[in-house]
This record gives C-alpha cells, sequence and structure tokens, in this order.
C-alpha cells in the first residue's frame, strides 16, 4: 500500500490519498449485550459484551447506562472476545443499556440493540 503525503513549507498535510491498494478500514459489527434484566439498588450489576472487527483489530467499547453516568471508552480487547464491565445504579427505576464499539483506527459500530434493566429499592 503506497500513500503520497503532500509537503507544505516542512508541514505534513493531514489528508493523505491513496495511490493504489488502498482499503477501507471497515467499523467493528454491533456488539452483543447480555446479562441480568433486574436487580436493587447498591447491586453490582455485571454485564457482557462482545463485537467483532472485520479485520481483526483491537476494540474498545462506549457504555450508556441509561443513568447519569458519564460514558467513557473501556480499555482494548481482542475482536470477539466477550468482555464484562460492572455497574452500580444508586437509584430504583427502568434504565436502558447500551453500548457501540470503536476500532484502533476510529471506525465505529453502530449502536447495540438495548439491554433493558429494571433497578429494585
Amino acid at each position: 500500500m503506497k500513500r503520497l503525503i503532500l509537503l507544505l513549507a516542512g508541514s505534513i498535510v493531514l489528508q493523505s490519498s491513496c495511490i493504489s491498494g488502498c482499503v477501507k478500514n471497515l467499523p467493528p459489527e454491533k456488539p452483543v449485550l447480555f446479562g441480568p434484566d433486574q436487580a436493587d439498588v447498591g447491586d453490582t450489576v455485571l454485564i457482557s459484551i462482545s463485537s467483532i472487527d472485520p479485520e481483526d483489530n483491537v476494540v474498545t467499547y462506549l457504555i450508556e447506562w441509561g443513568d447519569t453516568t458519564k460514558p467513557q471508552w473501556s480499555p482494548f480487547y481482542q475482536s470477539g472476545d466477550t468482555i464484562q464491565r460492572n455497574h452500580i445504579y444508586s437509584q430504583a427505576g427502568l434504565f436502558f443499556i447500551r453500548a457501540k464499539a470503536r476500532d484502533i483506527d476510529r471506525a465505529e459500530s453502530d449502536w447495540s440493540d438495548t439491554l433493558r434493566m429494571q433497578i429494585e429499592p
């Protein structure tokens, strides 16, 4: 794979164009979530997540827990590995959990299907 990078007065232009053989980076598949559908306030809720990247790149996950917790990207994991993440809800209610995957080259998947979580007092 050859890339043409233009130089202007000693600066690298951020965009490059392919001369031949460039392949577009495909995003990981939509993650699959599974876990319990109910818990009590203060319980540690453990969910499992998995996604496959078509180029077998490592992936990171952004999880929305459905409460006021700010989503953050996880560490990177091998494509196809099932990983576990946990969360503690501080209030009762119905919450909807979803996640998306991003590969090392920053291609992002669609959001997962939603996992419904009922938290009891």
